[in-house]
């Protein structure tokens, strides 16, 4: 049996069959260069600026407190501290806007990898 021949056209099947993803990646693309472009609109306007120090600049600091304090008593509740690592991670990242922005800047240069990638 010459398994060669075996491996070649297994090897020519799964290149046949490969689904072309470029298409969503596109999408994908597109769509995180409008958030990307909001992210900076907004960050520029006093409205936002308003609300990150009326409403997140706050929530971080009592977050952040409630934190260290569960986090220092004897037997500290695991799950609260869950929780509020969580909320603290949500409010970190949307407060600072960019932040948020060189997240999605990174998951487009990624998406923009792929594309060349699959252009090859």
């Amino acid at each position: 049996m010459n398994n060669s021949k075996l491996a070649i056209e297994a090897v020519s099947l799964s290149e046949e069959s490969r689904p072309d993803i470029k298409p969503q990646l596109r999408e994908k693309e597109a769509t995180l260069i409008r958030v990307v472009e909001a992210i900076q609109r907004v960050e520029k306007s006093p409205e936002w600026r308003t609300l990150k120090i009326e409403l997140f600049d706050g929530l971080l600091a009592s977050l952040e407190k409630e934190l260290r304090e569960e986090a220092k008593k004897e037997t500290p509740n695991v799950l609260k501290l869950r929780n509020l690592a969580g909320q603290l991670k949500w409010a970190d990242r949307y407060a600072n806007l960019s932040k948020l922005e060189a997240d999605k800047r990174n998951e487009l240069t990624g998406i923009r990898k792929n594309l060349a990638y699959e252009s090859e």
